[in-house]
């Protein structure tokens, strides 16, 4: 299944590019190279897991490119640690026993060990390069492939998730309020009303102006500026120009209008400027122009977020499962993803497992319903013929 989305993928990239499209038509396999977004997901929540999976997702075509389990538990050795066996015994069933045991270190560190492991395996199965990795905000897998050095001629760039970078963003805002007490009532204040406004208006900002990192920058800041202005002291000179700005003040300036009060036009985002000047730094980290260029591809890890919910909806986090259940799990998630659910027809046809579709359920139900009726009936004249009798 795997081979024939690498097989989609490449005719994907085939078409942005004309020498990998001239590469197939010779009838060569080309090496490519591919941007995709990779996460870890877990089978119990918190760092105790015993199953983990770790999932790459190609972000031209969306599909799943590749994906590797780890196992910290094997249900036969842990029936065989329970029986009394000797050494002897025990050391012949182990050179005999294919153990489902694939790691043997922290559940955490899973998501690093699948990162290497589908890094380092891309181009002997698919003559994929991964050269740009789009992740979350902890760099711990992407770290963890730079010192494995996958591809030597080739590096791995980062790629930052735009909603993780958010919503970082909106979790120091919520700290900062609430540490250095900026919150509460009174105006201008750093409520959390305020705190989501500011969250959302940077969302704007960020996307609005991909992949302009120079306009990204001054869009983040022009929202700062303009909620700490004030009728006295303006700071609408980042804000964007014109009459279809956003800024009622620049919309008057364009009309050749006097800017109203300030006061008149107080947004839910207004701060005052004591507040202000304590976001700076916030500001200032949201504004990183090293941040901003991770950011310029405007992609975002929903699709990964998806498929780890189809993942543990199969296999509920709630219940232990055995690590078949959980490849079971992944690889009818997997299928259901790229191809839909019509996949797993392919697959049962090609298993000759028998299924039942949809419209002969219906058929079957109506026959069933006939014949229910039919007795009914039956059994109303039988009813009639003895009362007259």
């Amino acid at each position: 299944m795997l081979y024939c989305t690498a097989n989609a993928i490449r005719q994907a990239y085939a078409e942005t590019d004309d020498d990998i499209r001239e590469a197939i038509e010779r009838g060569e396999n080309p090496l490519i190279d591919i941007s995709v977004s990779y996460d870890g997901t877990w089978q119990k929540r918190g760092f105790t897991s015993l199953y983990g999976v770790g999932v790459c997702i190609d972000l031209l075509t969306g599909l799943v490119v590749d994906f590797n389990i780890r196992s910290k538990y094997c249900h036969a050795c842990h029936i065989q640690k329970a029986e009394s066996m000797n050494a002897n015994d025990l050391a012949v069933w182990k050179e005999q026993h294919d153990c489902c045991t694939n790691h043997h270190k922290s559940s955490k560190s899973m998501e690093q060990d699948s990162a290497v492991i589908l890094w380092n395996r891309s181009v002997a199965k698919y003559n994929f390069r991964y050269v740009e990795m789009l992740s979350d905000g902890d760099s711990s897998a992407f770290k963890a492939v730079l010192e494995s050095k996958p591809y030597a001629d080739k590096a791995v760039t980062k790629l930052d998730c735009i909603n993780h970078a958010l919503k970082r963003m909106g979790t120091a805002l919520r700290k900062l309020a609430k540490e250095s007490h900026l919150g509460g009532r009174g105006v201008g204040r750093l409520t959390e009303k305020k705190c989501d406004s500011l969250h959302n208006f940077d969302r704007g900002a960020i996307i609005d102006n991909i992949p302009d990192v120079y306009k990204m920058r001054n869009a983040v800041w022009a929202g700062l500026y303009h909620s700490m202005s004030t009728d006295t002291e303006h700071h609408h000179r980042q804000c964007p120009l014109g009459e279809n700005s956003w800024c009622w003040y620049q919309q008057a300036v364009s009309l050749g209008q006097d800017p109203d009060r300030n006061s008149n036009h107080k947004a839910s985002t207004f701060l005052s400027l004591e507040v202000a000047h304590k976001l700076i730094p916030i500001y200032r980290r949201m504004s990183d122009e090293y941040l901003l260029q991770r950011m310029a591809h405007g992609g975002t890890q929903n699709n990964n977020e998806s498929l780890n919910a189809m993942i543990w909806a199969r296999c509920p986090k709630t219940n232990f499962m055995g690590l078949g259940r959980v490849k079971g799990s992944v690889a009818r998630a997997v299928s259901i993803f790229n191809a839909g659910a019509n996949e797993l027809i392919n697959v049962m046809n090609k298993m000759h497992i028998s299924y039942v579709t949809l419209n002969n359920l219906k058929k079957r139900s109506m026959i069933k319903e006939l014949f229910s009726l039919t007795l009914l009936a039956k059994r109303i004249i039988e009813k009639e013929e003895r009362l007259f009798l």
